[in-house]
């Protein structure tokens, strides 16, 4: 094999592996695996028909997701355990406006928010699990 011939070989086959793996990442980030800011059912998670018409708040892999909901006053917030495993967590308000006490999956605490404001929240089982409810 000539210099020129191995080197355009290297070439093309680095052309080719870059083709494959940009495809694979739009595939990725395109399919309905792709990650997102809500978890999906995967956890055999159900929101509550108690909940209709509030803001989802779930609490996954020691975190609330999404970490900032902001609402209109007069809204109610739920929050849903998710979590894997007997796990339990709260949405303790850091200023004490609410408290959901303990939550095991899959239980559910709602909380209206009748006055504009930003109530920073935490779990108290978890004190480096943080949020924010922003009412508007």
């Amino acid at each position: 094999m000539s210099p020129r011939l191995v080197c355009r070989s290297y070439a093309g086959a680095r052309v080719v592996l870059t083709l494959v793996f940009v495809t694979l990442g739009l595939v990725a980030c395109f399919s309905d695996r792709a990650t997102s800011a809500t978890p999906t059912n995967s956890l055999s998670c159900t929101v509550p028909s108690s909940a209709a018409g509030a803001t989802i708040v779930f609490i996954s892999k020691f975190a609330f997701i999404p970490p900032t909901v902001h609402v209109k006053a007069g809204q109610n917030v739920a929050w849903v355990n998710c979590e894997a495993g007997a796990t339990p967590h709260t949405a303790t308000a850091d200023g004490g406006a609410f408290n959901s006490g303990t939550l095991h999956t899959p239980d559910a605490f709602i909380q209206s928010f009748p006055t504009a404001g930003t109530f920073p929240y935490h779990c108290a089982v978890h004190p480096s699990m943080k949020a924010t409810v922003v009412v508007d």
